[in-house]
């Protein structure tokens, strides 16, 4: 690390050994060639120092820890490779028969293993292989239960899904992977469930916080 130090140096001796120079007639190998203001002035010197600064310890990066950390929500607790194995406790259609589509409420075991809060998701995956002979992708979904659960026990999850159904360019009925095997389980039957995930959008555990909802046009629920 380079420094630079300023130093003030004074010339008030130099008259006096001018005046001491013209009393004795200089030989010329002693002539010396002065500035022309050096005598009659302080010079100020600049004067450059280089010091080696030993190199310090790199600094320690430290783990973001999120607020809603701190407010013990729990996040990836079980991932794709070893899932929650819960089952289907509850499995309801709540649309008419004349409505344009199905969406069924379901709810879930978890005996309290996966603790969640409201405003987060749990990933399912659906029984089978892929058109590869590999297991399903999970799927996200938005958990539609209090923390709570339906039964007020904290040992339940529920989801609300609508079978996916379409026909596509050649007029083939495709039907999405893991909403139809959500909507056709039956109670019993057992769910690989992921999650919970999701930290940043979720209520505040003080029940006086200001909340602040909004909404871009329409469809807001």
């Amino acid at each position: 690390m380079a420094a630079v130090t300023a130093a003030a140096v004074s010339l008030s001796s130099f008259p006096a050994a001018a005046k001491a120079a013209a009393a004795s007639p200089p030989s010329p190998s002693s002539c010396v060639t002065y500035p022309r203001r050096s005598a009659a002035r302080a010079v100020r010197v600049q004067v450059s120092t280089t010091e080696t600064a030993e190199a310090g310890p790199a600094p320690v990066k430290t783990e973001k820890i999120s607020k809603k950390q701190d407010e013990g929500v729990v996040t990836n607790k079980y991932k794709p490779k070893e899932p929650y194995v819960g089952r289907c406790l509850l499995n309801t259609r709540i649309t008419g028969d004349k409505a344009p589509g199905e969406t069924w409420h379901m709810v879930f075991s978890t005996e309290g293993e996966i603790p969640y809060r409201e405003g987060q998701s749990i990933g399912v995956i659906a029984d089978g292989v892929d058109k590869n002979g590999k297991p399903h992708k999970l799927r996200l979904y938005s958990i539609a239960s209090s923390a709570l659960g339906d039964f007020g026990d904290s040992k339940t999850v529920s989801l609300c899904v609508k079978r996916l159904v379409y026909t596509n360019d050649q007029g083939e009925i495709v039907k999405g992977v893991c909403s139809n095997y959500l909507c056709d389980l039956k109670p019993g039957a057992e769910v690989k469930i992921t999650g919970p995930v999701g930290k940043e959008m979720l209520m505040p555990k003080d029940p006086n916080a200001t909340v602040i909802m909004v909404r871009r046009k329409r469809n807001a629920c």
